[in-house]
């Protein structure tokens, strides 16, 4: 058996014994005297051991007392090992710097103790095993120390192997397992050098999340922790596909920086390189997702979730509808899209894994297709996977690779399900059951017969809810009806966490036989998926099942998908798209939408004030982009509605601040969502920064302008400008003052003369409301 980290009590007599065994030998590497094999780390822990430190009368003392200092040597590494294990994976997070430094006490106690009850500079168990849970408990400079030093001590018998000649057999082995033990002992130390700059990230993104609420602020910029980010590429053989993934957003939050402006050489400007960087970025992304599809192909082999070794008929990421349609057992395609080649349809597919917040499916068994609506999914959050970068390709075989272990997506000890384990080596492992065998939950024993699923990539986020789950809903809605209806328990419709009360309000809205009653609970054939947004996980104040882990995973014999093709070129002046619903899908939603709340272009028309209306869609509650000219710019606006007879709504997404403002007034979310709706369909002109609340322009009419105040240099954050082409808008773009930040700044700032630009556009477009009505009023008459 391999020399390994793991130490047991049990074992303690047999490392004693052949500690002994040694010392008395004064050999460097010399076979044991009993089958010490079968015990971890003793013949190379102690292999090199000096009885020079050992004071004895006689043969019979000298004994005695290496009996003694051994014990007490692996007494102490009992206290380290159970204060390792005595501490969950993920438990540091949440653990105060005063625990940890407790912990971290104790084990420095025990540590020196080792040292001297064995006063050697050869062993390296010690070093190692405190480097462990130094490593678990954050203090990862002192992690790497003890590993160098570990990794020094378990290196000496390699060194005396090649220094001497005529190697015995069991020399021979007892090398091998010290390459194999300064393997180990190496990829240890590189994944606590990983967390550690995985920890510097965290600590940024964190301090702007504490203190502002996800923004970032001036004095700092996205290029902090990308610099870690790809310093971190360097210490793994193969990419981590998270890292990857992480570089990529980060280079995309950094395409509006300043620096990317054009250079004027004499008569000549050279075009900036933005696009150029954007479309580097869209390809890592594509990258992060191989990287991952890779991981989660070897978790398959080592039967990870119920998995086996891959079909080739059944292998790859599978992007967009039409490739989803490829491999599924049956698929409909829209009736009504038109004459556009890009695929929009329903697919099914046969016993699939729904896993991660994004609820990604994938293939159970040999069936190794994973299912992506585009490059942006982080499948390192969504997929089962090991860690199979962590080694060169050379070492990886067609069986396993003993070092990998399973991956815990953000150190998540319960997910997918799973329980910390131990693998071969002792390591903590993250143990994830098949879930088509059955789930502790009572009532999901073997997943869901027939599942609707209406969630997905970032469907709690409020434009990705709005063009693409109110798409997904409206595609399938026959299909929802008819499992709402079924008497099989196991059918259900997935959707996103409830708590955000948008979703709330527009499933009441859109499938009100899913609620037992207006303002009742929902149906237990309703699933909510996702991390809930208040504090109590889990938990439900009505019947509906909860998948409210990070990190959730279900089984589904037979899934119902909406999935169409989205363009990767984004809307002039180009570069990569990100999340563009195609046209025929907006319409159908929009039309659908206006349907459910008792809407249409003819009634739009009727219901109209005398009076025009701006609609000012403001973020001055948000964590990011507040534009700090808010009031100059709304001062300005309400002169101009005063001037042209209009009037000035302000929306402020999560607000229903267009209900009665008498105490009786409803707030539910159905009436948020009804208010939203009439007022968008009723505004002239819609008014924003770039944001989530700029997503409710799919309600408004043909013609209504839409004033933006968005990002020049980010060709991703294109999606106000496709929806107002594929709906017939007016589009006005006004840009912002450019910034490293971008999309993640705390704080915007117009550009000199971006509020005469914003204004003059309200103007004209509210001169162009006044003449669309006066034709309006000229037909009615004739």
């Amino acid at each position: 058996m391999r020399c390994q980290l793991r130490h047991s009590a049990r074992r303690r007599g047999a490392i004693a014994a052949y500690a002994i065994t040694i010392i008395l030998s004064m050999s460097p590497i010399t076979p044991p005297t009993t089958n010490t094999r079968e015990f971890t780390h003793g013949d190379i822990f102690f292999a090199n051991a000096s009885p020079n430190n050992i004071i004895a009368d006689d043969e019979v003392a000298l004994i005695e007392e290496a009996e003694r200092m051994a014990n007490e040597y692996t007494n102490q590494l009992d206290i380290i090992v159970n204060l390792t294990d005595e501490n969950p994976v993920d438990s540091s997070s949440s653990m105060t710097k005063n625990t940890k430094d407790k912990i971290i006490k104790k084990g420095q106690k025990a540590f020196d103790m080792a040292l001297k009850a064995f006063p050697d500079d050869t062993l390296p168990h010690a070093h190692a095993l405190f480097a462990k849970l130094c490593t678990k408990m954050g203090h990862y400079e002192k992690a790497l120390e003890l590993f160098d030093e570990a990794i020094r001590r378990a290196s000496l018998p390699i060194q005396q192997f090649y220094e001497t000649e005529n190697h015995a057999d069991v020399q021979i082995d007892a090398m091998s397992d010290a390459e194999y033990l300064v393997k180990q002992l190496v990829l240890e130390r590189n994944r606590s050098h990983f967390l550690f700059l995985q920890s510097k990230i965290n600590t940024w993104d964190n301090a702007n999340h504490v203190y502002h609420r996800g923004g970032i602020p001036p004095e700092t910029s996205p290029m902090d922790p990308l610099k870690i980010a790809k310093y971190q590429l360097e210490i793994f053989p193969t990419p981590h596909p998270r890292t990857l993934f992480d570089i990529a957003s980060l280079s995309v939050l950094l395409l509006d920086s300043p620096e990317h402006d054009d250079v004027e050489n004499g008569d000549e400007t050279t075009p900036n390189n933005a696009t150029a960087m954007a479309w580097d970025a869209h390809k890592t992304f594509s990258l992060a997702q191989t990287y991952a599809f890779g991981a989660y192909t070897h978790g398959k082999k080592r039967n990870l979730v119920g998995g086996k070794a891959c079909r080739e008929d059944k292998f790859g990421v599978l992007v967009g509808g039409r490739a989803w349609s490829t491999a599924a057992s049956e698929h409909f395609p829209m009736k009504d899209a038109g004459s556009t080649s890009t695929y929009m349809g329903t697919v099914v597919l046969e016993n699939v894994v729904l896993s991660g917040r994004d609820a990604v499916p994938s293939g159970h068994g040999s069936n190794c297709h994973v299912y992506v609506p585009h490059r942006y999914v982080d499948l390192s959050n969504n997929l089962p996977m090991v860690t199979s970068w962590e080694t060169s390709a050379m070492e990886i075989t067609m069986d396993d690779n003993p070092f990998w272990s399973t991956y815990l997506p953000e150190n998540d000890s319960r997910a997918f399900n799973g329980e910390i384990g131990k693998d071969p080596v002792g390591n903590d492992i993250l143990l994830i059951p098949d879930p088509s065998k059955g789930r502790k939950r009572i009532g999901d024993e073997k997943g869901f017969d027939i599942a609707v699923l209406l969630t997905g990539y970032a469907a709690q986020n409020y434009y990705h809810f709005i063009t693409e789950v109110l798409p997904s809903l409206v595609l399938m809605k026959a299909r929802i009806r008819d499992v709402l209806k079924s008497e099989n328990a196991r059918d259900v419709v997935i959707v996103p966490n409830m708590q955000h009360e948008f979703v709330e309000g527009f499933l009441r809205l859109m499938i009100p036989e899913a609620f037992a009653e207006e303002g009742g609970t929902s149906s237990t054939k309703v699933v909510q998926w996702g991390l809930d947004k208040k504090s109590n996980l889990g938990e439900s104040n009505n019947s509906t099942m909860k998948f409210a882990s990070p990190h959730p995973i279900t089984f589904v014999h037979r899934l119902y998908a909406a999935a169409w093709d989205q363009s990767e070129q984004a809307p002039p002046p180009g570069g990569p798209a990100h999340c563009l619903t195609p046209q025929p899908l907006l319409l159908k939603m929009q039309s659908a939408v206006w349907e459910a709340s008792g809407i249409s272009a003819s009634t739009i028309s009727r219901g109209r004030s005398s009076k025009l209306k701006i609609v000012y869609c403001s973020r001055s509650s948000s964590p990011t982009r507040k534009l700090k000219e808010e009031n100059e710019l709304l001062s300005r606006l309400e002169k101009v509605a005063s001037s042209m007879n209009a009037e000035l709504s302000i929306f402020e997404k999560g607000n229903n601040e267009n209900a009665e403002e008498d105490v009786g007034a409803d707030s539910s979310p159905l009436h948020f969502v009804k208010s939203t709706i009439e007022l968008f369909s009723s505004a002239d002109v819609v008014v924003g920064v770039h944001g989530a609340s700029l997503a409710n322009i799919v309600f408004s009419e043909v013609g209504t302008t839409v004033v933006e105040m968005g990002l020049e240099g980010l060709p991703q954050a294109s999606h106000y400008r496709h929806l107002s082409q594929s709906l017939g808008l007016e589009h006005v773009d006004v840009f912002l003052m450019k910034d490293s930040r971008s999309l993640g700044a705390t704080e915007v700032q117009l550009r000199l003369g971006g509020m005469n630009e914003v204004v003059g556009a309200v103007v004209e477009g509210l001169d162009n409301a006044s003449k669309r009505r006066m034709m309006e009023q000229q037909h009615m008459e004739l």
